[in-house]
């Protein structure tokens, strides 16, 4: 079960990653997903090394397989991931997007 503040607390900290630029350093594509992100198989998902930034891991969004490749310039922004708990309270995190 997740917890709706620690989900609120992890999202505020992410806000510094939004509108940011990178380069993907690998990058795979998911067939068998967690119970939350079921629905959405398949996806890919990428280790970016952020321009003046941390490497994170995100999803790679409006992409497949065919158009990624390491090196491939992106930038962050926001997605909306899944509900969370009773009150369906609505989780984002960052993804990103090719240039």
């Amino acid at each position: 079960m997740t917890n709706t503040i620690a989900d609120w607390r992890r999202q505020k900290t992410d806000r510094h990653l939004l509108h940011k630029h990178g380069t993907i350093v690998s990058w795979t594509e998911i067939h068998v997903a967690p119970p939350q992100f079921s629905g959405h198989t398949p996806y890919c998902v990428a280790l970016v090394k952020l321009n003046k930034g941390p490497t994170i891991c995100c999803q790679v969004v409006n992409t497949d397989e065919k158009t990624l490749s390491i090196g491939a310039k992106v930038k962050t922004l926001l997605r909306r991931l899944h509900t969370v708990g009773e009150e369906e309270v609505i989780s984002y995190g960052v993804a990103c997007a090719l240039i």
